[in-house]
């Protein structure tokens, strides 16, 4: 298993603020567009971003690599970035965020199950503790809100495991292709059948009502050129020189700039969302060992011995 190095971290810190911000982006995108079309633009537009990469891209994967490619290109990429702006149609950003905080564990689930990930004790521990902050997040609403919101609450909570698909694949199938050129070919693929989509849900003339109406398209261009094309870049990237984990590990960083921005964005912020989210960051970090068990058996030692 890779040692994240400094340059690992760094990177890790630079997809947690612009994937942070992402949700952002996407409140805003929904001013003026809908959800697919948010989706299909923001496909084509980082196909456009990343196309002086795709002719070496096209030379140097294997033929033969293309029905995985695209297969995760839908899974890892296009179904995420319609079901959010679905999702957030009815919850903020800053929640849509903290759900993005379960990839880790559905990452570590369906890699046990499905990968051959090595089911370690910590890994599970953390995991039951990410999953009672995700329940925290949900069943502490008020009666009225959650009625409102359940079900766009289970949309948004979809997207993680589809992360964690797309992780372990990319970690097993695709490893020895540059994250670079791994991501041009994704949403080159994306783009065939997302222009006939946005042509039939005119996506392209709702840009320039867009852009007539206030900042819509200018939010939707950062999430396309920032949050896929440059993240998705970087995460493929990363995701070949560290492990699954460490990688992963992106989205529980995520809810904390997605928290603050919402904050200053005049989101309500209540308690349980800051419990759900302490104990999803909780989990995350038991399972990548930062937390050791060790020190919470050692710390309950401690206090037995005081108690007698």
């Amino acid at each position: 298993m890779d040692r994240p190095s400094f340059l690992s971290w760094i990177v890790l810190l630079i997809l947690t603020v612009i994937w942070g911000f992402s949700y952002y982006f996407i409140k805003h995108s929904l001013t003026s567009f809908s959800p697919i079309q948010i989706s299909v633009l923001r496909m084509i537009i980082s196909a456009v971003v990343l196309s002086p990469f795709l002719p070496r891209a096209l030379q140097k994967v294997n033929k033969k690599q293309y029905l995985t490619i695209i297969i995760i290109a839908i899974i890892g990429s296009f179904l995420p970035a319609f079901l959010y702006p679905l999702a957030q149609q009815r919850i903020s950003s800053s929640l849509a965020g903290i759900i993005n905080a379960f990839t880790p564990i559905c990452t570590f689930g369906i890699g046990v199950f499905f990968f051959d990930i090595k089911n370690e004790l910590s890994k599970r521990f953390g995991a039951i503790i990410a999953f009672i902050g995700a329940l925290v997040l949900i069943l502490f609403k008020s009666k009225v809100e959650l009625n409102a919101e359940l079900s766009f609450l289970l949309i948004a909570f979809i997207v993680p495991f589809l992360y964690g698909i797309n992780s372990n694949v990319i970690k097993k199938n695709l490893n020895m292709i540059s994250g670079l050129h791994l991501t041009a070919l994704l949403y080159f693929s994306l783009s065939i059948f997302c222009i006939p989509i946005a042509i039939y849900t005119e996506s392209f003339d709702q840009i320039i009502i867009a852009l007539n109406e206030g900042n819509a398209f200018y939010h939707l261009l950062a999430l396309s050129i920032l949050g896929s094309a440059i993240a998705m870049a970087l995460f493929n990237i990363l995701i070949k020189k560290v492990n699954i984990m460490f990688a992963a590990s992106v989205t529980y960083l995520m809810p904390i700039v997605a928290l603050i921005i919402g904050f200053f964005d005049d989101e309500k912020i209540v308690w349980n969302d800051i419990v759900g989210l302490i104990l999803i960051l909780i989990g995350v970090l038991i399972m990548n060992n930062v937390i050791s068990l060790n020190i919470i058996k050692k710390s309950k030692d401690q206090l037995n011995i005081k108690t007698n």
